[in-house]
């Protein structure tokens, strides 16, 4: 599928005047590195649970705008503090 063009407008005008005379080179002294975190992998894991049980899991993440594999793992995680304490 092709990507459809769009109209260039003034303000691509301007992006492209301020970039042409802008460097990140051109910064105060020497760039600094980053410290950047990435989330930790995650593993699958099956569970077998009552379709009941799994209806009801996926109410309530719905209520509250959620996945429900994702209130699932926030739910584990909670009691998992909560047991290590």
């Amino acid at each position: 599928m092709a990507k459809e063009k769009r109209k260039a407008d003034g303000r691509d005008k301007e992006l492209r005047e301020y970039y042409d005379r802008s460097s990140a080179l051109a910064a105060d002294g020497p760039l600094q590195p980053l410290k950047v975190s990435f989330p930790r992998p995650r593993r699958l894991v099956a569970l077998r649970l009552e379709e009941d049980t799994v209806s009801a899991i996926k109410h309530i993440a719905a209520r509250k705008g959620l996945n429900y594999s994702t209130l699932m793992r926030m739910w584990l995680t909670e009691r998992l503090v909560r047991e290590r304490r």
